[in-house]
């Protein structure tokens, strides 16, 4: 069986999985994170795709309130599942997201430079979030691998054939 593709995420991506996001777009429109990321989930429990993510991001989702109010143990099992890869903090995500940091791209965060630094590492072909800082930054971090990282958000589902379409 081949290996499956290897995306990363941002502790944001998990938020709005956990709390299953809709967010108000202009014009009256909603974008459902909930939908964009069940998606890519939906993949990894089909073994199209592993989900690498830092150790930071198992903290890092409780800045959302409504994430932190959740009990711990079912959110520990959460990051339990066999789909996902926790990839440790250490020296080498460490001196990347340095790196990172001191290349000068706007707007990079030191939680957010571990996180990208975390998928160049996990050898991820996309990482995917919603932080329009991020975004910004597609195609621009270069994986030892060869290529640059694809940085976007999870990708939607495709149509059904009852979606009217």
């Amino acid at each position: 069986m081949a290996k499956p593709r290897r995306v990363a995420w941002d502790a944001c991506t998990w938020i709005a999985t956990i709390i299953q996001e809709k967010v108000p777009l202009k014009g009256g429109r909603v974008e459902d994170r909930a939908i964009l990321c069940n998606h890519v989930i939906d993949m990894a429990t089909r073994k199209q795709v592993e989900i690498a993510t830092s150790g930071l991001s198992l903290a890092e989702v409780c800045k959302d309130e409504q994430v932190k109010r959740e009990d711990g143990d079912v959110l520990a099992d959460f990051f339990r599942n066999e789909y996902i890869l926790i990839v440790p903090v250490d020296r080498y995500v460490g001196t990347l997201a340095r790196e990172l940091m001191q290349a000068g791209h706007p707007g990079l965060r030191p939680p957010d430079a571990v996180h990208l630094a975390t998928a160049v590492i996990a050898d991820a072909t996309e990482f995917h979030t919603f932080d329009s800082a991020l975004l910004k930054l597609d195609d621009k971090i270069l994986r030892p691998t060869g290529g640059t990282l694809r940085i976007t958000k999870p990708p939607p589902p495709p149509p059904s054939l009852f979606d009217g379409t």
